[in-house]
């Protein structure tokens, strides 16, 4: 099952995609994951006509109905440093040293993963819709991720694209600032859709892409496979949920593995384009925020 919704001059509807038809959603995307990861039939609506590539190629900007986030987590978490070329990357930065190796070093190689806070529903923002830059940051970066949406007890319920926008630059300037690295109005971005586990089949088998567009030309573009990734999904959640009570629909973003370097910083109007084997591919154009 893929879960989608759409908006129209305020107005939000849920759909589903099952058996590669479309209809409309009766209960919101919570409900209904949590219904369908229990073998259970959800409540659905008509089957309805509509043509998604059409939608997908609008933004916030077109006065007519179009994609929004595919639905509104109550909390979203984020894990760091999971593939190898995030801790390499990382390190040839500036950055904290700790008994002559840098912070991300020594995560990448400890038990415990970096588990932090990202937002709300409020400060997310789905296909189409867009990202932001800090009005204090020089260097912000994209950061393609495999979200994962999961209930109270850690159970996967979906999986979906996730950019854990941030500004680089106060984090490498001091690890105290990661708070105002990561969490602010428009730092992550989700969808377009919410796919069923039955839908991905292995999750460490998916390729990540990213593409950052200025002026119509594309002047970044990297890739990875999930199979790099270094934490297992499992043991990122067992963290997560340790001590730590979660409400259903929780996001946890599970790292990335592709880091553009100082050069190539986001700038106002640019494109950033995510695609995820079986999850699609999220288009979010780039704002700089104002005090």
């Amino acid at each position: 099952m893929r879960i989608f919704r759409l908006t129209n001059k305020g107005w939000v509807g849920n759909f589903a995609i099952i058996n590669n038809k479309t209809y409309v959603l009766l209960s919101d995307p919570i409900t209904a994951l949590k219904i369908y990861s229990e073998g259970k039939d959800i409540p659905l609506g008509p089957e309805v006509s509509i043509s998604l590539d059409d939608l997908l190629n609008r933004d916030y900007t077109f006065k007519d109905l179009r994609f929004t986030k595919p639905y509104d987590p109550p909390e979203v978490w984020g894990s760091g440093i999971v593939y190898e070329v995030a801790r390499a990357r990382y390190s040839e930065e500036d950055v904290a040293i700790i008994k002559g190796r840098t912070i991300y070093e020594l995560v990448y190689d400890a038990e415990r993963p970096e588990i932090f806070f990202k937002g709300t529903a409020n400060r997310c923002v789905g296909h189409g819709e867009p990202i932001a830059i800090r009005t204090d940051s020089e260097w912000t970066l994209p950061e393609p991720e495999l979200g994962v949406v999961i209930d109270s007890s850690g159970k996967i319920l979906a999986y979906t694209i996730s950019d854990d926008v941030s500004a680089r630059d106060l984090e490498a300037q001091n690890p105290l600032y990661l708070p105002q690295s990561k969490i602010y109005n428009g730092s992550c971005a989700i969808g377009p859709f919410l796919v069923t586990p039955d839908e991905i089949g292995n999750p460490y088998s998916l390729d990540i892409s990213m593409r950052i567009i200025r002026n119509g030309q594309v002047i970044y573009e990297g890739s990875i496979n999930t199979s790099r990734m270094r934490r297992r999904i499992e043991d990122q959640i067992k963290y997560l949920i340790r001590n730590n009570s979660v409400p259903d629909g929780t996001l946890l973003s599970t790292g990335t593995a592709i880091v553009p370097g100082k050069d190539k910083g986001l700038k106002h109007s640019d494109i950033v384009e995510i695609t995820i084997t079986k999850l699609g591919t999220q288009r979010t154009p780039v704002v700089k925020l104002n005090l």
